[in-house]
């Protein structure tokens, strides 16, 4: 099966998506393609994007494909999936024409629920919305699973309505590990308390998660999208988003996955990826071919040129596949194929004064003219910069980074102690505290 994540798709980027979409499917021999929720971007409703989208499907399904299309927590207005009307249209056209045996289908997943997929148990989890349940039947695989029992009762007590909904959550996937021996997750929910390899958030019940416990099960595989840096750790694979969706993802290597009975192959995908370079490293690399050279002065040109972009490119390659070999539970083998057209490049260089008027000192020009942008970024203040001015210990603040609410209050008490108060009084009438 070839698994699609994160899309967020809108009318700016559909025809990359779509163009970059079919030519990896045709190029595939996967008869089960299976899009995992987040159509849309940051809950914007774009009717145009959503039915190109919804064409795509169409045409798998006349190509004999089977197409499941699950929901989470972008793609819903209200109460409604914003398939909603594509999964009735399609519903009222095929139920007269297709049997209950038709070899191939499209299928809208809303509510949880258990596929054999390529002779694989599969547990689709979407988003929760309402109270689901699991039918009871005695436990078929051996286990012991009292710390995550102690933790659901201890979450289902609590009087935060997120814990709440996180408690039951845990339970009905730990229902459905007790009802099918062996069982392969797809879900889009937070891992709580674990800091991921390259992670910087770390996240807890209060986000509604899954409690970290069920990565240790040998009889299950957990796979979700939802972060958009992929990663693998012990039983969990986390596949990341199709695409870039803000120039925060800078030097992230986006993938589509095939995936057969713990088989993963990591299929490269470059719709709009964005590098971010330090100016003060360029002539640390491979200085003596790629980069030009001031023969009159003897100087080397400290500029970026296409050979050195070629090479950067390579080694973030080569940084994020180290991402996926953090677990001997999951082995991925890395497709080396891949095709990147450089109009589809955004770069942001960092330097330490930003001049566009003298902008061909910092790149080849024609190569500046090939790029999708180019961007002059100065020193940016990171995380640890700031927790030092709060007088906050690190080791303090990556246990709440989650929380905003915690890391606003902290700075107006230093920033503005006397009116600390009151601009405290006036957040909290606002509802954003």
């Amino acid at each position: 099966m070839l698994l699609i994540w994160d899309l967020h798709i809108n009318s700016r980027i559909k025809d990359r998506v779509l163009e970059e979409l079919k030519k990896h499917i045709s190029n595939s021999s996967e008869k089960n393609i299976i899009f995992l929720w987040d159509y849309v971007y940051h809950f914007a409703y774009d009717r145009t994007a959503l039915l190109s989208l919804y064409t795509l499907f169409l045409e798998l399904f006349s190509q004999w494909k089977n197409v499941y299309i699950l929901s989470w927590n972008h793609d819903w207005i209200w109460n409604t999936f914003v398939f909603e009307e594509a999964k009735m249209t399609y519903e009222m056209i095929t139920k007269n024409v297709f049997s209950d045996q038709t070899w191939w289908k499209i299928e809208f997943i809303t509510r949880p629920k258990v596929e054999n997929i390529e002779w694989e148990d599969i547990l689709f989890l979407p988003y929760y919305l309402t109270n689901w349940s699991v039918d009871s039947l005695q436990n078929n695989f051996w286990a012991d699973y009292t710390e995550i029992e102690n933790t659901i009762t201890t979450l289902s007590q609590s009087n935060k309505k997120n814990e709440q909904i996180s408690a039951h959550i845990n339970q009905v996937l730990l229902d459905y590990i007790k009802k099918y021996p062996k069982l392969t997750v797809i879900h889009h929910y937070y891992i709580e308390w674990i800091s991921f390899p390259w992670q910087r958030a770390r996240f807890y019940f209060n986000d509604i998660a899954l409690s970290h416990l069920f990565c240790d099960l040998e009889n299950i595989k957990m796979i979700s999208g939802h972060l958009h840096q992929g990663f693998v750790y012990k039983n969990y694979l986390c596949t990341g988003s199709v695409r870039s969706t803000s120039p925060l993802e800078t030097n992230h290597i986006k993938a589509l996955f095939q995936y057969s009975n713990n088989s993963i192959k990591w299929k490269l995908i470059f719709i709009n990826p964005y590098f971010f370079i330090d100016n003060s490293n360029i002539n640390k690399i491979n200085k003596d071919s790629l980069f030009p050279i001031d023969w009159e002065n003897k100087q080397e040109i400290s500029q970026l040129t296409e050979a050195f972009v070629d090479q950067f490119i390579l080694d973030t390659i080569e940084q994020n596949k180290q991402y996926y070999l953090w677990s001997e539970y999951r082995k991925v083998d890395f497709d080396e194929n891949f095709s990147l057209d450089k109009k589809d490049i955004s770069i942001s260089l960092k330097v330490e004064e930003i001049n566009y008027d003298k902008i061909y000192q910092h790149i080849d020009q024609d190569f500046y003219k090939k790029l999708k942008d180019f961007k002059l970024k100065k020193h940016l203040v990171v995380s640890k910069d700031l927790s030092d001015k709060l007088d906050i210990e690190w080791k303090n603040l990556s246990q709440w980074f989650s929380d905003r609410k915690n890391l606003l209050k902290e700075y107006l008490k230093v920033k503005y102690p006397e009116d600390n108060e009151k601009y405290l009084d006036f957040l909290r009438k606002e509802k954003i505290l």
